[in-house]
């Protein structure tokens, strides 16, 4: 069995991408992407402000995006 399992069943790691108004970017490695789901959540509700995109990554590919807006967070893919 690979030590690379979660308890969740994911064997591959993702990243969670904070792109902060400036424009400055922040890469922050997650166990899963579904850590990272859980990630992207907790950033956008405790620096939603300071932050105008949020990617989660796993592969090279994105898995989820979301932009801030007037009306709050939305996700764009």
């Amino acid at each position: 069995m690979s030590e690379n399992i979660n308890p969740a069943g994911e064997t591959r790691s993702a990243h969670l991408i904070l792109i902060e108004q400036s424009g400055a970017k922040r890469e922050i490695p997650q166990r899963s992407p579904l850590d990272g789901m859980a990630g992207a959540e907790e950033a956008m509700h405790e620096h939603g402000h300071q932050l105008r995109e949020v990617k989660l990554v796993s592969e090279k590919r994105a898995i989820a995006r979301w932009k801030a807006g007037e009306l709050g967070w939305r996700r764009v893919a």
